[in-house]
């Protein structure tokens, strides 16, 4: 074969191989990662769940979504032969965390704080990232999602590819059977305080109060002297470390700063060395729990001051510097944007 048509063809065979790893999203890293004895962090990306192992199954906290459940499922299967997932455990109504708990349904039951079913009855549901129901009109339009996305891209809101993956039938709107689409239901709720034994083992759930959702639960495992929760204390921005600035989508996510700082203090008050987080790298401890909780307070202090003294939301974002956390992440590019978020929390909610 002449030299010319031989390199021709080997440049083609790259550029195709190149074009298919192209058009074919590779997934997230993914990985099982052991915390404390039986209990393990599973990895999705950015996102991570968590499970028990015990000798008469499986409790897990948070399928993320149905690829990574169906993966998730064979490792299981793979490390753990003949132990099915008996508790599937939603951290919060948020769907980025509980799609896919259907690739359980034959084993496991599913329990939540009472207000994931309350959010999954067909109204519209409380939504993060100021993603809102602007027009009342009971469903999602794709500025309401997208908006907030191209407003703070990767702050608020979703991109378009989410917007089209749950408009199941592209009509243009999202309603709220379409986002809950891919997420089995709660049958067990509970509304202050909840314990689960299974194999000798226990977890102890706990609804911390009203923050980055309105129906969380925190995962205590007192034997592993671990707890765990998603989307709080620790977002979607986390990685590292807790000292990162919240992203104060909207004004807070609309719940009262006041209930944002008891929730931290629940955590707090819990007997535990680590928490797993939703999102993070991380293992924090109960010292990085009272240092975001300081920040919030922190900031309250400052926005509730400057609007006692009468100054405008300019002059507020002007003036207030939070030099005590100017070295945490996203400090240039959310400081003006956490003062605002304050200013409209503390206003609303007085």
């Amino acid at each position: 074969m002449r030299p010319r048509l031989l390199f021709l063809l080997l440049a083609g065979a790259s550029l195709a191989r190149f074009v298919s790893a192209q058009a074919a999203p590779a997934s997230p890293p993914r990985e099982i990662i052991r915390i404390a004895n039986d209990l393990y962090r599973a990895r999705n990306g950015i996102w991570y769940s968590l499970f028990l192992v015990t000798p008469d199954g499986i409790i897990l906290a948070d399928p993320l979504s149905t690829d990574f459940a169906a993966w998730l499922k064979n490792e299981l299967d793979r490390r753990f032969p003949g132990v099915p997932v008996r508790y599937v455990i939603y951290s919060h109504s948020h769907w980025d965390h509980i799609e896919g708990g259907a690739v359980f349904a034959s084993t496991a039951r599913f329990v939540a704080q009472e207000g994931v079913l309350r959010n999954m009855d067909g109204r519209v549901p409380h939504m993060p990232g100021d993603m809102l129901d602007r027009n009342h009109n009971g469903q999602f339009e794709f500025d309401e999602i997208v908006g907030p996305f191209k407003a703070h891209p990767g702050i608020c809101g979703m991109p378009e590819s989410f917007f089209r993956s749950h408009d199941r039938d592209r009509d243009g709107h999202i309603t709220p059977a379409e986002l809950y689409g891919e997420v089995r239901p709660p049958e067990i709720v509970y509304s202050e305080q909840m314990q689960i034994t299974l194999g000798g083992k226990t977890v102890r759930l706990m609804f911390p109060g009203k923050n980055h959702a309105n129906d969380g639960t925190i995962l205590w495992f007192p034997a592993e002297r671990v707890a765990f929760a998603a989307d709080f204390p620790a977002d979607a921005l986390v990685r590292e470390s807790l000292r990162s600035l919240p992203s104060a989508c909207g004004n807070f996510d609309g719940h009262p700063l006041a209930e944002w700082i008891n929730s931290y203090k629940a955590i707090e008050d819990l007997d535990f060395d680590l928490l797993a987080g939703g999102h993070g790298s991380a293992l924090f401890t109960k010292a990085d729990i009272a240092e975001a909780r300081r920040y919030f307070e922190d900031l309250v202090g400052a926005v509730s001051a400057g609007m006692a003294q009468g100054k405008s939301l300019d002059e507020l974002k002007r003036t207030i510097r939070l030099e005590k956390y100017q070295d945490w992440a996203f400090y240039g590019r959310l400081r003006e944007d956490n003062i605002e978020a304050a200013y409209f929390n503390l206003a609303t909610y007085r």
